[in-house]
């Protein structure tokens, strides 16, 4: 084996230099697992990572001494490519998605100073890295790159059959995200949202919408749960907790949103090889496969995954149609898109407006009319569940449950799209009482802002290349149509009241990630078409582009090396509270056949055990209600004399885990021993 050129050593080096100061920059940012979106530490607080502060010193000295005249010609060679005022609005665009906004204007300044500080060194480093490539790496990075991501001989068109490296990358994505959401997520929910869906799934899963109130409803009560006239149900829209029913019916609910986000790899590869061709098609899928933004929605439970699934599958439909000129195949795309208006009713609206739009000409030809009407009716049929859901329990077809829900709960109009003073909840995370303009475009900052870090979990950002690739504003026609969903997602989400919160990432937006990739995969790959004869090294066709795909591989390993493991258990690991604790110990069979009274807030607390009610009441498995009251608790004991009574304190008590306070416990013991109080928090 030959010794390593002095080239590719320093191209090692100033990779693992641009990795460690990844994990620098990541080291300064407040996260964790409560409820917020992340933070750089304050200028007076970086003294208490000296590590990570010394560490970013040293990358800077190191770009000073060894690296300050090798980038000026790179510089150049970008200029080229961005000419005139393209860099300068580059750098704004990039400096002010670079931190979460914030109430406090100074600190809110310098975390975007200390943003962009971190992201100038990552790019510096990177393409020092990439630029001491020596000639014989660079061709054989040429064409492994070539191997992998192929030529676009058949661009725009579909094969015949699928390419086995894109089912072997959706069997991996699927084992990435079941293994987060085992090891990192603990296989069950931890917001109340997936809570809810859960309870949903398992309610469909006995063949029923609602079951019986139970006994003591209150000491069952949970946030967008509840108990009345219909029983006891869950007024979420039906269609995510449709997909998770067969997961419940075979014990692994965990598994089903790594399934979906499988497919949506497939999916993605089929959408995009459609419109771009192999090459565009490739990257942008293996983008997609890796960014943190999928895999941890690819780990939860929630709906998101199957929204997209079904997203995919109607743009799919459309695009088979259009080529082909088969109706069926409009018709499975409207059955696809109906499916969305059961699962996010707003997400269903943008996807209508953009396939409706598409449909009929704007932006490439238009369906024959046959095709339109399947499209149309398609739709109607699977959307027709959502609006037999709707009659059942309120007694109108345009009258959403989850809407009555928070009309009852938060007041008329809370929940409601568009502006008003009346709209909001009372969340810490709502920018402003009601809902305007100003909250509209602050909701965006916000979602750019999370956007910027978790599509691709990069150390340059992850809308770097987006942003060069729309200022350099050679676009085709698929270019536009990924702009134009962008576009239309954004807007949509404009007149709703609130952002969607940190939790994974800029999750309302979700429906952008696809065409988000796809514009950046066409930015890396339009650097071939750029003639960098004038930059040293990069005089080959396709040598920039090279580099460039050389750099990328540094990013993602800095994503999947360090993003991805610190976001997992900084922030995701017991996230919000919630504990799977309460399955482990039933899991040692103390609880069988018993009364568990959890004390503690609502959430975390009960939600962790609530979970895990079977809502067979009449099984052995474990009852979790809630203590509430002395009256309460004791009307729970008498409701089931037959069981053996537990009271359990969760961590809002205890102050770190679930701990039994007594038990196993007689009706007459218990009802002595709740006749006091439980410790409220």
């Amino acid at each position: 084996m030959g010794v390593p050129s002095a080239g590719l050593l320093q191209a090692a080096g100033w990779s693992l230099l641009t990795l460690a100061g990844f994990a620098a920059s990541l080291s300064l940012i407040e996260a964790g697992g409560s409820v917020g979106y992340q933070h750089y530490l304050p200028l007076a607080e970086l003294s208490s990572r000296p590590v990570g502060v010394a560490v970013l010193l040293l990358q800077f000295g190191a770009i000073l001494v060894g690296g300050r005249r090798a980038l000026l010609p790179m510089l150049a060679g970008l200029r080229s490519w961005l000419p005139g005022w393209r860099i300068p609005a580059l750098a704004v665009l990039v400096f002010f998605s670079g931190a979460v906004l914030n109430r406090d204007l100074t600190r809110y300044g310098l975390e975007l100073v200390t943003s962009s500080v971190c992201q100038v060194l990552s790019l510096a480093t990177t393409a020092l890295a990439v630029r001491a490539l020596p000639h014989q790496s660079l061709e054989w990075l040429r064409i492994r790159f070539n191997g992998l991501l192929g030529t676009d001989d058949g661009h725009g068109r579909l094969g015949n059959r699928l390419p086995v490296s894109v089912v072997v990358l959706a069997l991996l994505v699927i084992l990435v995200c079941a293994c987060l959401s085992l090891a990192v997520y603990g296989g069950h929910p931890h917001i109340a949202d997936e809570v809810a869906y859960l309870f949903q799934a398992k309610t469909f899963a006995t063949g029923r919408i609602t079951l019986p109130n139970p006994e003591v409803p209150a000491a069952f009560e949970l946030f967008l749960i509840e108990s009345g006239a219909h029983g006891w149900f869950s007024p979420m829209p039906p269609g995510f907790a449709a997909a998770l029913t067969p997961g419940v019916w075979l014990g692994v609910p965990w598994l089903v949103n790594p399934v979906l986000t499988g497919i949506n790899v497939v999916l993605t590869s089929l959408v995009l090889q459609s419109l771009y061709g192999a090459r565009v098609s490739r990257l942008a899928t293996l983008l997609f496969a890796v960014s943190p933004w999928n895999l941890f929605l690819g780990m939860s439970f929630m709906p998101h995954a199957f929204t997209l699934c079904c997203a995919l599958a109607a743009t799919l439909g459309v695009i088979v149609s259009r080529r082909t000129g088969l109706q069926r195949w409009a018709w499975l795309a409207g059955l696809a898109l109906g499916m969305v208006a059961n699962i996010r009713q707003l997400d269903a609206i943008v996807m209508a407006a953009a396939l409706g739009l598409w449909a009929i000409g704007v932006g490439g030809h238009r369906l024959r009319w046959p095709s339109v009407v399947g499209l149309i009716v398609g739709s109607m049929i699977t959307a027709a569940p959502q609006l037999a859901f709707n009659q059942f329990f309120t007694g109108k077809i345009g009258t959403f449950p989850i809407m009555s829900y928070f009309d009852r709960v938060f007041g008329v109009g809370s929940n409601a799209y568009g502006f008003g003073a009346n709209r909001g909840m009372g969340w810490a995370l709502d920018p402003n009482p009601g809902h305007g303009p100003v909250d509209g475009v602050i909701n965006a900052a916000l979602n750019v802002a999370a956007t910027q870090v978790e599509l691709l979990g990069w150390s340059v950002g992850s809308l770097l290349l987006v942003y060069a690739f729309i200022l350099r504003a050679r676009l085709q026609q698929a270019d536009r149509l990924m702009l134009g969903m962008i576009g239309i997602v954004a807007l949509g989400y404009f007149f709703n009241w609130f952002a969607g919160g940190p939790d994974f990432g800029a999750r309302y937006w979700y429906l952008m990630s696809v065409p988000l990739l796809a514009l950046t995969a066409r930015s890396v790959l339009s650097f071939a078409e750029t003639d960098f004869a004038a930059v040293p090294h990069a005089q080959r066709r396709g040598g920039f582009e090279t580099r460039l795909l050389s750099g990328i591989v540094v990013w993602v390993a800095g994503a999947l090396l360090l993003f991805i493991p610190w976001r997992s258990f900084d922030k995701y690991w017991h996230y919000r509270g919630v504990r799977g604790d309460v399955a482990a110990l039933a899991s040692r069979g103390r609880f069988a056949q018993g009364l568990v009274l959890v004390a503690g807030r609502e959430f975390p607390d009960y939600a962790s055990a609530a979970m895990y009610n079977s809502l067979d009441f009449t099984s052995s498995a474990p009852i979790y209600a809630h203590r509430r009251s002395a009256a309460s608790d004791s009307a729970i004991v008498l409701a089931y004399p037959d069981r053996v009574v537990w009271l359990l304190d969760g961590p809002s008590v205890s102050g770190s885990e679930f701990i039994v306070r007594a038990g196993p416990l007689s009706t007459a013991e218990a009802l002595q021993r709740v006749a006091v109080p439980a410790a409220v928090p």
